[in-house]
């Protein structure tokens, strides 16, 4: 984990191409955010670590390694990053209440104020991105 003089919190991990590690990665996510002592934590911990998720998710079952998930803190403003080398680019599905799958990006963008997709410029990555506004540290004072 990294942090700076200014408050500025970030943390980054490679996540191997294994669907059974995205419960190991929840609980890393899970543990970081707390250390951070967000305000309004429990909640905004949990929007992030679902989110992060489907991201990951989909990173994990249909995109190449190297596999990155980023967290960051800047001032108000909580970001998460998953970077893979697959071909292609997430899409949001139809609304379908019978589908199994493909509803990732829709509670990607309920949860989170504004997410997005960067390929990379030749084409050989992609990084799925998502922000949500968070009130900083909490007040250590009574």
């Amino acid at each position: 984990m990294i942090g700076t003089p200014d408050g500025n919190r970030a943390v980054r991990w490679d996540v191997p191409r294994d669907p059974t590690i995205l419960g190991d990665v929840r609980g890393m996510v899970r543990q970081a955010l707390t250390s951070w002592e967000l305000a309004d934590a429990d909640d905004l911990t949990d929007d992030i670590v679902l989110a992060m998720t489907e991201v990951l998710s989909n990173a994990v079952l249909y995109g190449l390694p190297p596999i990155r998930l980023t967290l960051r803190v800047t001032g108000e403003t909580l970001s998460a990053e998953v970077t893979d080398h697959g071909a292609g680019r997430p899409e949001r599905v139809a609304d379908d209440d019978e589908a199994e799958h493909g509803r990732g990006l829709t509670i990607v963008e309920a949860l989170s104020d504004e997410w997005g997709v960067l390929p990379e410029p030749d084409g050989t990555a992609k990084t799925v991105w998502f922000r949500k506004n968070c009130l900083g540290p909490r007040d250590a004072s009574p």
